[in-house]
């Protein structure tokens, strides 16, 4: 398997993080690296923020790529130019990126948000509906040019980690 990026792009609750889990192979240096965990160390709150936490993982994207990592990055990207920095940052070092859009509908996500690890626990809200209404708005009206679809609400998470598996062998 030849090193490269693998961009999954979706609704919060849409699957990315259980498709990256099952992506991940230490021993096959293929790694997950997951935007969301950047905005714990900057917050949420403001555009700002968000920046900041993008900018942060596209500087660890680097330090991965030049160790030789095969990289799944996983976020929202409601602001494309981050794909698009991050597709770049793999390009000028030679190495393919491919980006992949998780489709599910609006109803679907906000149902799986609520069963989320950490709600039930109480440790976690879910997400407010008109924060959730306001990304998938920005999410759904911007695609990646050449983006490869995937339904996440009727394929299994173990279906769509097969889908991106044959495109890493492509």
């Amino acid at each position: 398997m030849r090193q490269s990026l693998i961009i999954l792009r979706g609704l919060p609750a849409s699957g990315k993080s259980a498709i990256a889990k099952q992506l991940r192979n230490f021993n096959k240096k293929i790694v997950w690296l997951k935007v969301d965990n950047f905005k714990d160390f900057f917050g949420e709150g403001t555009e700002e923020q968000l920046i900041a936490a993008n900018e942060a993982a596209l500087s660890s994207l680097r330090d991965l790529l030049s160790r030789g990592y095969i990289v799944v990055m996983d976020g929202v990207f409601q602001d494309l130019s981050f794909v698009d920095q991050a597709v770049k940052i793999a390009k000028d070092v030679g190495i393919p990126a491919k980006v992949f859009e998780l489709e599910i509908s609006l109803d679907v996500a906000k149902k799986r948000d609520q069963d989320r690890e950490g709600i039930k626990e109480g440790y976690r809200e879910p997400i407010k509906d008109q924060v959730f209404n306001k990304i998938f708005k920005n999410v759904s009206s911007k695609v990646y040019p050449g983006a490869i679809k995937i339904d996440v609400e009727t394929n299994s998470i173990e279906a769509c980690s097969q889908i991106i598996r044959k495109h890493l062998n492509d």
